[in-house]
């Protein structure tokens, strides 16, 4: 099977960090497209989203919040937001529970209206560690679907099949080398069958371009380009251990 060398940096590359596309659209913020807003939005529409339901534990009302969401990041309320004092995830995560916790105070008023009483309202406990747990969850699902994509683009443009050893190996762990050679050598039919020791081979590489491309991502959303701050936020998310090597490999 041909196939061409895969640089895991050659669409994370082509992705503007936060911090960048933060700065576009402060300086656009006045143009009617928000075009920089909508990038943004878009970016971590599926983190944000997530991390709605599972604090409200309701779909519609998810939704609700999500597009107040999208509406506060068009009007600028991440403005202030400063690479230099934080991780871009946090001021986001602070949009998102300022949100929910808006929302149940709101439930609690009217409850209380309800009932008719006259005691002031005291809204729900929305625990900030769980708050925090749930942001990081959600985060990591987002940051781990995005590199998933970049190997699956990666495979239909460079017939390297990484992407679908991993994919089948994360699936089916139950299956033994010999195992995974037969079903790669039914399902991707090459010119020559997949041996034990190929398939061996294929998934070392594929955990290297995927852990490449996972410390890049993480890059990329903190934002930073700085080896000490990335360390930190790989050790934050749970990834440190896995990543180690390509952490190593890493060139800012």
């Amino acid at each position: 099977m041909e196939t061409k060398p895969l640089d895991p940096n050659d669409r994370l590359s082509r992705i503007s960090t936060a911090w960048t596309l933060l700065g576009e659209a402060r300086e656009k913020a006045d143009e009617p497209d928000g075009r920089a807003w909508a990038i943004l939005i878009e970016r971590y529409r599926r983190a944000a989203h997530r991390y709605l339901i599972a604090a409200v534990r309701d779909k519609d009302v998810a939704a609700e919040l999500f597009q107040e969401f999208a509406v506060r990041f068009l009007r600028g309320d991440l403005r202030r937001a400063d690479q230099n004092k934080g991780r871009f995830r946090d001021y986001l995560k602070a949009c998102l529970s300022n949100l929910v916790s808006e929302h149940y105070r709101k439930v609690a008023r009217h409850r209380t209206r309800s009932r008719d009483l006259e005691i002031e309202p005291i809204a729900p406990e929305f625990a900030a560690f769980e708050s925090d747990e749930n942001f990081l969850s959600e985060w990591r699902k987002d940051l781990l679907d995005r590199v998933w994509e970049a190997m699956e683009s990666a495979e239909q443009l460079t017939r390297a099949p990484y992407y679908t050893a991993l994919r089948v190996r994360t699936d089916k762990p139950e299956l033994t080398s010999v195992a995974l050679a037969e079903y790669l050598t039914t399902h991707l039919r090459p010119d020559m069958p997949f041996s034990e020791s190929g398939v061996r081979k294929l998934l070392q590489r594929g955990r290297e371009v995927f852990t490449d491309l996972l410390v890049e991502e993480v890059a990329n959303s903190v934002p930073t380009r700085e080896h000490d701050r990335l360390e930190q936020e790989l050790i934050d998310l749970g990834f440190f251990g896995y990543c180690r090597r390509a952490l190593e490999r890493w060139k800012p």
